[in-house]
């Protein structure tokens, strides 16, 4: 479809691969969640999608996904072109834009994006230009994450990082671990021990795919130096033994 538009629905179950590359898109970017979560940074940005949320990513931007859970919903890209009115104020600012939809309004927006897939399956183009302005003219400039939750997430996710306590990230940040927990929790939903588990996780379960790792080196990387609490913690999160995921 010319100029360039697309619309796919998302059904992802799992985690993310540690070693996942950033990737850019020379056109506007966007995404809507009906189930499930994903951490996506964006420009060195952590942002924390939930459901009822709609993301709009301008051109250029870095996009790597360092998590994601059960998520369902629509994603795909348009260029400035496709659109019948490009003059909103949301794209002339070229900044991220996360916007909250509640209730009826995450209904309605889930409805939409499902009648304009079936749209571009039709290749109902003038449908979609009109959905495609409906959804951009309610979108508004701003809306950046809380400082603190942000860098938070930036350092539990940094790559070839060992995730730490969460009393040695919150002096790393300067406040202390009931502020920091609070913070993250208020803001994600999960406290700061969740986010750091998922990370150790994440680690561990890409390491244990390279055979020539041993367990007790993938144990010491993820911030749990005793193999056997490292053995019952993986077990506990995943219903396997770090040998049993291995060999699976």
């Amino acid at each position: 479809m010319k100029p360039i538009f697309t619309l796919n629905k998302i059904h992802k179950a799992g985690y993310t691969p540690y070693n996942n590359k950033a990737q850019r898109f020379p056109v506007y970017a966007y995404c809507f969640f009906l189930e499930g979560e994903a951490l996506v940074e964006i420009e060195g940005q952590n942002l924390l999608i939930s459901p009822g949320q709609f993301v709009l990513i301008p051109p250029e931007q870095a996009i790597e996904i360092k998590y994601f859970d059960e998520c369902q919903g629509f994603d795909g890209c348009f260029a400035l072109e496709f659109l019948k009115d490009a003059s909103y104020s949301v794209l002339r600012t070229n900044s991220l834009v996360q916007q909250s939809f509640w209730f009826e309004d995450a209904v309605f927006m889930g409805s939409l994006l499902q009648r304009m897939r079936t749209a571009y399956e039709d290749k109902d183009r003038t449908f979609l230009q009109s959905a495609m302005d409906l959804i951009i003219g309610q979108l508004r400039p701003g809306g950046k994450v809380a400082v603190v939750s942000e860098r938070f997430l930036q350092l539990v996710f940094e790559k070839e990082s060992i995730p730490l306590s969460v009393a040695e990230y919150a002096s790393k940040l300067g406040v202390t671990p009931n502020y920091l927990n609070k913070t993250v929790k208020s803001r994600t939903r999960r406290t700061a021990i969740d986010w750091i588990e998922i990370a150790r996780l994440n680690i561990a379960k890409t390491l244990l795919k390279d055979p020539s790792i041993s367990i007790a080196d993938i144990s010491a990387r993820v911030g749990l130096p005793d193999q056997s609490y490292f053995s019952r913690f993986f077990k506990k999160k995943t219903g396997l033994t770090p040998s049993e995921f291995r060999n699976a």
